[in-house]
């Protein structure tokens, strides 16, 4: 009977250490393998490419009209990209007019110059042949003319010279002022002509051709929008591009929440969503310094990667989706503890570790991360038992 007695608080001992490891509130410290798998989303991409631009020389945006299908295989000189030319057609008439009216300003302002000066010139001549008859021919002889009559005649001979001296000053002006008005007129001329050439410069750039053969693909812009048919486009703009399929690269979008010490020279291993059954891998080449936007109108960011591909297949195309795994620890023996097993208190992270029937505070060092599990470097040993919930409020 006392032998019963001693038993039973060690059989209660016993159930009780099994129940706190079996409640689902408590998790206990063990060894295991520990590997850092990030996901990722992405699509294949050529690593070089020739791109196909908007002119460069063209004036102001333009407007696309067409362009030729996605991933449809082009030759060297087809046409890719057309723009919209009626805007630049009704512009050049416009200018052509503006030019003819000019034209026509500039023959009438000649012909009426010429016609002030034949007047000018003639008045002058008149002026001048008068003055020399008035001096040549003048009587001063006061025996043959009277006073008044020799004082009227020595007065309309300064007259004559004060009239050709004006005459001639009016002459030079003129000849200044229509040399004026001229090129004027001769600048709107050659500003006009500058302006319809640019057009029709343009007018000859609204096609754009395929420099190679090659497959084309659509360029997206920073929020994931390819081009269309009616999007305005600046100079020099990026449309297209014609890649070079034999060497390929993997773009990859990491979201921002599951982005954890992404680094160059990690392995990914990704399978494409076409052909989820065939595996490959590859190297992460560039990462982003920050994440940002990849969709209008989306608040999620992510971060962006490059990564090299291992070996090319026949079946990578540029554009294919894919999902991928980045191994950013490989797997090795840690001790590890689920994270929301892990709080925080002034900066110092520290667990509750069940001891002798309560939960004890427990500092902790931590080292690697996965989504789910931290790896513990001290204050920990294996068959500890961690409260996966907060026991401050308990």
């Amino acid at each position: 009977m006392r032998s019963l007695i001693l038993l039973c608080p060690l059989l209660l001992a016993g159930c009780s250490s099994e129940s706190t490891i079996e409640n689902p509130l408590n998790y206990q410290v063990k060894t295991m393998d520990f590997e850092t798998l990030v996901p990722a989303k992405g699509y294949l991409a050529a690593a070089t490419a020739t791109a196909v631009n908007s002119p460069v020389g063209s004036r102001g945006p333009q407007t696309l009209a067409w362009l030729a299908p996605e991933y449809s295989v082009v030759k060297k000189g087809d046409v890719i990209v057309r723009f919209e030319g009626e805007r630049l057609e009704r512009e050049r008439q416009d200018l052509n007019n503006q030019l003819a009216i000019t034209n026509e300003d500039i023959l009438g302002k000649k012909t009426d110059l010429t016609a002030e000066k034949a007047v000018l010139g003639y008045d002058l001549s008149s002026v001048a042949q008068e003055k020399e008859f008035s001096q040549n021919y003048n009587i001063d002889d006061e025996r043959i003319r009277s006073k008044l009559d020799i004082i009227d005649s020595a007065q309309n001979t300064e007259f004559l010279i004060a009239k050709e001296q004006f005459l001639g000053w009016k002459n030079e002006r003129f000849s200044n002022s229509s040399a004026g008005e001229m090129a004027l007129l001769n600048m709107q001329e050659q500003q006009q002509q500058q302006k319809i050439g640019l057009v029709t410069n343009n007018l000859s750039q609204l096609e754009v051709t395929a420099p190679h053969d090659g497959l084309l693909t659509y360029q997206a812009d920073w929020r994931g929008e390819k081009p269309k048919a009616g999007q305005t486009l600046w100079p020099g703009e990026k449309i297209a591009e014609l890649p070079d399929t034999s060497v390929m690269e993997l773009k990859l979008f990491v979201s921002e929440r599951e982005a954890i010490d992404l680094a160059v020279g990690q392995t990914v291993t990704f399978k494409l969503n076409a052909n989820a059954e065939q595996q490959f891998s590859g190297v992460i080449s560039d990462v982003a310094p920050f994440p940002q936007s990849i969709k209008r109108g989306d608040p999620q960011k992510f971060y962006q990667l490059k990564a090299s591909v291992a070996h090319n297949d026949a079946a990578f195309l540029p554009g294919l989706k894919l999902t991928a795994s980045i191994a950013v620890h490989n797997s090795q023996p840690l001790l590890a503890i689920p994270i929301q097993a892990v709080f925080k208190e002034q900066n110092a992270d520290f667990v509750y570790v069940y001891q002798q029937g309560k939960y004890q505070k427990t500092p902790v060092v931590l080292g690697k991360r996965s989504i789910s599990h931290v790896e513990v470097i001290s204050g920990l040993t294996e068959q500890n038992i961690v409260s996966l919930v907060d026991q401050a409020g308990v």
